[in-house]
């Protein structure tokens, strides 16, 4: 059906006959006396012709033409003028109208250019409703195709990343992020692109509380925060909340409504590969575990670490490899048998198994080394993880039952994307240097493990009568003899400037002495530390004048004996472990130093076990 027609004439004889003339053709009319209301009219209406006279006080036809085709450059527009010659056509022409009729106007010349006018206008209609639909057709084909390969892939890993950017781009969205339900029920954090930074997305949200109904209703809703407009896109299939996506930063400033039924669509599509994917990856799992372990077998660990290679180089993660040998696993299968040899590996696997998290990957890679992989862990993380383990396999039932007739020696060996390297096979042989220095340690070599903290301090400490400590080159050197009276000062000190260059490393450090006194150089070189230090601080002695430290926390121990007679310090951080341990007295000053991590690591383990302190 045609639109209406807006007649715009100051004379209102001229208004009432064009008016009449045409409603009784069929037509719709509005009839106007000047152009300020004429422009007014077709801001509320969209009118299919305007017929306006051209002489009329204040804005005339010409500038009226001129305005209404700069709204909308298709406007049909008659002119009516008195003038005839041919001059006037033309200007009416330029001006944009379609057609100039003379005054006084012939019923049947109006009523044949109005016919012509409405047929162009109609054609012009008809066109652009068939290249909007087409435009439809091609938008909804092409959204068919990108739902269709979200189900064709069922690789979990390549289904995540591809869906942040095909959700990103059908919403015309900057960024995007990712949040997939986890084996434990809660919503992790999978992929994120765009202008987001990490540090403000959730690792996790619990799909229970706030969000339970949002999620539920299985609609994408929009929001705004300080930044950006937000749309977050539930990922719902057969009613299972399977994830959440969440897009912001839309290049037009806003989500428009065909953005939130395009993120619908593709994700109720989405959520059905995810769901496939989840069950994909369980059934690969089960083909890919060792029977008798349950651990992943060596394929499917490399196929997965390549992939996290892959996010931690493209998001600027980092993630840790730990190896793990159980080096006199022969021995036991000779001396006990074979039985004896698998319940010791089955117990060192469901040992691992019950501190690792949800993310993280455990596999044998033989019969007597296992792989780890911790993603989001750096090397401290590491280094905590590998104690962590080793306590844990002292309390497994079935490893415990073996330990009894023949000790296990287990030794593990971690390593960090990118700082020890970039590929899988460099991350292996940093973990296995590793892991032949805690070999070669003092602590695998006098066999310290089982020592208290100060019964090993003594036997580190020896005196100038006992026998030289045995090296090994493939360990860290370790000393003791005659230190210099500066060495503990000089050490905090340069410990200290070491946590200010870095302040984001992770670390511990242990000061012990007599006394816990402000001119401590560790404390007095950590006045000015940020208050996001990352690493942890203690000071262990008798009370003094030392009450409170911004950076530092003090351990009052009072009649302590042994620590009265003895100043340490030992640091275990990202980048280095040192162990200083001292008595005064007689004129000298007898100490023991090392930077052999794992004897370092132990006695850090044991100080906390003796005076009952939090690890990290």
């Amino acid at each position: 059906m045609a639109g209406p027609i807006l007649v715009v004439d100051d004379d209102l004889f001229f208004r009432q006959l064009a008016s009449d003339l045409l409603t009784r053709s069929g037509h719709r009319v509005v009839t106007v006396e000047n152009a300020t209301l004429a422009l007014e009219e077709a801001a509320r209406t969209p009118f299919d012709l305007v017929i306006t006279d051209v002489v009329m006080p204040g804005v005339d036809g010409f500038a009226l033409t001129a305005r209404l085709r700069e709204r909308d450059p298709d406007q049909e527009v008659i002119l009516v003028s008195q003038r005839t010659d041919v001059r006037g056509s033309e200007v009416a022409l330029r001006s944009g109208a379609a057609d100039c009729l003379t005054k006084p106007v012939d019923a049947n010349d109006m009523l044949l250019a109005v016919d012509r006018a409405l047929e162009r206008a109609s054609l012009r209609r008809e066109r652009t409703q068939l290249r909007d639909e087409n435009l439809e057709f091609a938008r909804f084909h092409n959204l068919h195709q990108r739902c269709l390969e979200l189900l064709s892939h069922p690789d979990l890993e390549w289904l995540q990343e591809r869906l942040t950017s095909e959700l990103a781009a059908v919403c015309d969205a900057q960024s995007a992020a990712l949040w997939v339900i986890d084996d434990r029920g809660d919503l992790v954090l999978r992929a994120y692109r765009g202008l987001l930074d990490r540090q403000f997305l959730a690792e996790k949200m619990s799909p229970e509380g706030p969000l339970s109904g949002r999620l539920r209703e299985a609609q994408p809703w929009t929001a705004r925060d300080e930044r950006s407009a937000v749309m977050y896109v539930p990922l719902v299939a057969s009613g299972e909340v399977v994830g959440l996506a969440q897009l912001s930063d839309p290049l037009s400033g806003d989500f428009r409504p065909e953005h939130t039924r395009d993120a619908r669509v593709l994700g109720d599509f989405a959520a059905v590969g995810l769901k496939n994917g989840r069950k994909m990856l369980a059934l690969q799992r089960l083909g890919l575990r060792d029977r008798e372990t349950a651990a992943y077998n060596l394929s499917y660990f490399t196929d997965y670490a390549s992939k996290e290679i892959y996010k931690a180089r493209r998001y600027g993660r980092t993630f840790s490899l730990l190896t793990f040998s159980i080096d006199n696993l022969p021995l036991v299968r000779v001396r006990q048998g074979a039985a004896d040899a698998k319940k010791a590996v089955r117990g060192i696997i469901k040992a691992l198994s019950k501190i690792i998290r949800d993310s993280d990957v455990i596999a044998k890679a033989s019969d007597q080394e296992f792989y780890l992989l911790l993603p989001e862990t750096d090397f401290f993380g590491a280094l905590m993880f590998v104690r962590r383990a080793v306590a844990a396999v002292r309390e497994e039932p079935e490893a415990m039952e073996v330990e009894q007739r023949l000790p296990l020696m287990m030794v593990g060996g971690a390593s960090t994307f990118p700082k020890d390297g970039e590929d899988f096979d460099e991350l292996v042989h940093r973990c296995r240097r590793r892991m032949d220095e805690r070999r070669a340690s003092l602590q695998r070599r006098l066999m310290l493990d089982g020592l208290p903290f100060w019964d090993e301090v003594d036997l580190l400490l020896g005196t100038p009568n006992s026998p030289r400590l045995p090296v090994d080159e493939r360990s860290e050197p370790s000393r003791r003899g005659k230190v210099s009276d500066v060495l503990f000062d000089e050490l905090q000190a340069e410990i200290a400037r070491e946590m200010l260059r870095d302040p984001g490393s992770r670390g511990l450090l242990y000061v012990g002495g007599p006394e816990i006194r402000t001119d401590l150089n560790i404390a007095a070189g950590l006045e000015s530390a940020p208050p996001d230090l990352a690493s942890r601080i203690y000071l262990l002695g008798r009370r003094v004048d030392l009450e409170s430290h911004p950076a530092l926390t003090p351990v009052f121990l009072e009649g302590d004996d042994r620590i009265a007679r003895h100043e340490f310090i030992l640091w275990l951080s990202e980048s280095a472990a040192y162990a200083l341990i001292q008595r005064r007295g007689h004129g000298a000053t007898w100490g023991f130093h090392t930077s052999d991590t794992a004897v370092v690591d132990g006695l850090i383990s044991k100080l906390q076990a003796e005076y009952d302190l939090q690890p990290y």
